[in-house]
């Protein structure tokens, strides 16, 4: 009797809210991009939605291009009638540091003056710098050590930066007095290695020691019928932060796969 009842427990449990194992997925590949010549135009609506176990699941979005450019969601779900309702979150974080350019023509260099939003001391604090190239100007990027002066400033003159009307981006790397290590790119580009136009020569970086982080939480609604899904709403709490996540965008409808 023993035997008989752990078998129809785990049943019980192996079985889904639609009376079967999961996983179950829901899929809509038809209106992916197909012809090679615009492999480009990134189709990035979720294609496959897929119950992972009892209250997991899995959102896939796959362009039909490569598999650098598929995204994944996971969150939880419940099931309330013939609604699914799927529950996700995700953290937004202030950005680390802040920048001020300006530039003097009569300096013949760089000067990069570094700082805490909290003034902490980074005096004689040792500094990796790297000269980030256009790409198209198929140039090595060049490293440097340095250290921070009594200020917090760095001077880098520009006889000093080879190949210097081809400078896109200039990366520092640092350890903060909390042990944090920091590293980010100094450009006005808006990719760090295109360069667009010259970079001012007088910087001022500030680094913000505890960045504020909030988190975001999502929930998408879909209506079950005849092994199909449909998706009705998907909403999400407000940030004060901005949040440069990507909507949730959904096909019209998704099929049951291997749905008998």
């Amino acid at each position: 009797m023993k035997n008989i009842f752990a078998i129809i427990i785990s049943l019980i449990i192996g079985q889904s809210a639609f009376g079967q194992n999961t996983p179950i997925s829901f899929v809509n590949y038809a209106d992916n991009k197909e012809n090679s010549e615009i492999l480009f135009e990134l189709d990035e609506r979720i294609s496959e939605i897929t119950l992972k176990t009892e209250n997991e699941f899995e959102f896939w979005s796959r362009p039909n291009v490569s598999c650098l450019t598929w995204r994944e969601y996971n969150g939880t779900w419940k099931r309330e009638n013939d609604t699914i309702i799927f529950f996700d979150q995700y953290d937004v974080m202030e950005n680390d540091v802040k920048f001020t350019f300006q530039n003097n023509p009569n300096n013949e260099k760089f000067k990069i003056y570094f700082a805490t939003d909290k003034n902490s001391e980074l005096k004689k604090t040792e500094i990796k710098i790297q000269f980030v190239y256009d790409y198209d100007a198929d140039l090595k990027d060049i490293d440097l050590k340095a250290n921070l002066d009594n200020s917090g400033n760095i001077e880098i003159p520009f006889t000093n930066i080879p190949n210097l009307k081809d400078l896109a981006s200039i990366r520092y790397e640092l350890i903060l007095p909390n042990n944090h290590k920091r590293y980010g790119y100094i450009t006005e580009n808006n990719t760090v290695n295109k360069k667009q136009k010259d970079l001012q020569n007088c910087i001022e970086v500030t680094l913000v020691e505890q960045p504020k982080k909030e988190t975001i939480f999502r929930v998408t609604k879909a209506i079950l019928m005849d092994g199909k899904l449909k998706v009705i709403s998907s909403s999400k709490t407000k940030s004060y932060l901005p949040d440069y996540m990507s909507e949730l965008v959904f096909k019209e409808v998704y099929e049951q796969q291997n749905a008998k």
